[in-house]
């Protein structure tokens, strides 16, 4: 179980430093962008294109740190209030959920994934921009996604809830979730 563990740490980690790489061009690329506008009144070459392509990919990409931080928005009112064994049965369910809504959007995707690759797809816009590898790069985003949380929910159904690390403003861990007992 713990190789598991450090497998998805480590590949989550790099998809999230990948992740960060096409927020940081959204943040300067538009930025530069929009000023060029302003001053020159045209926009730069190819930032609109791999703009699109940049939100895609830092959601998509970033799914895996938002899973080890166990940050994903759930609501929790009424799994709070349900006896452990309930509890468990209901996280178990809601992962497994999660899980296979990535599976049915990882399938398409790589269907159309290998087929943009096979025509070398690419997007008219000020420039001819190639799109297949960001296809790729989703439908990667996606199966690893559904792994994790396939992980997850089997790690939940055996051992329960993981303790969620201590945030900065609760260094005592009051308010992190404790994990649920057979």
């Amino acid at each position: 179980m713990r190789q598991l563990e450090n497998f998805f740490r480590t590949v989550s980690n790099g998809f999230g430093a990948v992740s960060l790489v096409f927020l940081m061009f959204l943040m300067l690329g538009t930025t530069l962008d929009a000023a060029a506008r302003g001053i020159w009144g045209r926009p730069i070459s190819g930032v609109f294109e791999l703009a699109e392509l940049s939100m895609v990919l830092v959601v998509f990409l970033g799914l895996g740190w938002t899973m080890l931080d166990n940050a994903h928005i759930r609501v929790t009112l009424l799994v709070e209030r349900m006896p452990p064994w309930a509890a468990r049965i209901a996280e178990t369910l809601s992962w497994g959920f999660a899980a296979l809504l990535l599976l049915v959007l990882a399938v398409p995707s790589t269907q159309d994934a290998a087929h943009s690759f096979a025509i070398r797809e690419f997007r008219w816009g000020y420039i001819e921009f190639p799109i297949w590898w960001a296809k790729i790069v989703l439908a990667v985003g996606l199966w690893f996604g559904f792994l994790q949380l396939a992980f997850h929910m089997l790690y939940v159904a055996v051992r329960g809830l993981p303790r969620a690390p201590a945030r900065a403003s609760d260094p005592a861990g009051t308010d992190a979730c404790a994990p649920i007992e057979p």
